[in-house]
């Protein structure tokens, strides 16, 4: 069984669309599991509506606000699937995405970390952005975009028991982690499957993560710290080395002065 995993705070009003999204789902062996991060818009009972509808095998957790890879973390203890994909609450998936991961999940090589499929931005229709040049490759995150030049958003899809062993940093004071220091390290020693074929449709909302960077970076200095040191031991271009640098002088400063 494959585990949906949407972490959501104050989402209310774009819930339905990726409810909408799951229902339609060609296959719905799956477990969609919410961990509710807080809100106090009424998702409690929203939530409440869909599982009395008896569509879908929903499992709903409230918890204090505590940021994304808290909530994260929270969600792959209490997964019930083989297979973890974090959906957030703003996005939606295919009608066909369980039955394609539950295809290439059937030939993915019992070592490998898990598979990656490619995200759709709903705006731009950039299909072409994130491309691959084969059916599929079998790589890395730091690879995929340092290597290969396969750059945009992508679907991860982790073995659970495998994310198990790669928490996120829970930091005191702050409420995020960028996923990508998760990944990378994951990458380090398991080989993920990338799959050209869309699956996930996406879109960057005002008040999301994308568009408030300099926000967050401020707020979180210290977990976005973690992952632009860890960037500079990776084998990657000087000049994008020199970047990471770059902001993670400017996390410390961010520590130490704000």
């Amino acid at each position: 069984m494959i585990t949906i995993f949407t972490p959501t705070y104050n989402r209310k009003k774009t819930l339905p669309k990726l409810y909408e999204s799951l229902k339609n789902q060609n296959d719905k062996d799956f477990e969609w599991l919410i961990v509710d991060d807080g809100s106090s818009d009424g998702t409690d009972k929203l939530i409440e509506e869909y599982k009395k509808e008896n569509i879908l095998n929903i499992r709903y957790f409230y918890k204090e606000n505590g940021g994304k890879q808290r909530a994260v973390n929270f969600g792959v203890e209490k997964s019930q699937g083989e297979y973890f994909f974090i959906v957030d609450s703003d996005d939606f998936l295919s009608s066909d995405a369980v039955s394609k991961i539950k295809e290439y999940a059937l030939s993915l090589p019992e070592n490998f970390g898990g598979m990656v499929f490619r995200k759709i931005n709903i705006k731009e229709k950039d299909y072409e952005k994130i491309k691959f040049s084969e059916k599929y490759l079998d790589t890395n995150p730091i690879d995929i975009v340092f290597k290969y030049n396969i750059l945009g958003d992508k679907g991860e899809i982790f073995k659970t028991e495998i994310l198990k062993k790669y928490p996120f940093p829970e930091i005191e004071g702050e409420k995020f982690v960028p996923e990508g220091y998760i990944w990378n390290k994951i990458g380090k020693d398991y080989t993920l499957r990338y799959i050209d074929y869309g699956i996930y449709f996406f879109e960057y909302l005002p008040d999301g993560y994308t568009n408030n960077f300099k926000r967050d970076l401020k707020r979180n200095p210290k977990g976005f710290g973690l992952y632009y040191r860890d960037m500079l031991f990776y084998k990657i271009p000087v000049k994008f080395k020199i970047k990471f640098l770059l902001r993670y002088l400017q996390t410390k400063w961010f520590v130490h002065f704000l």
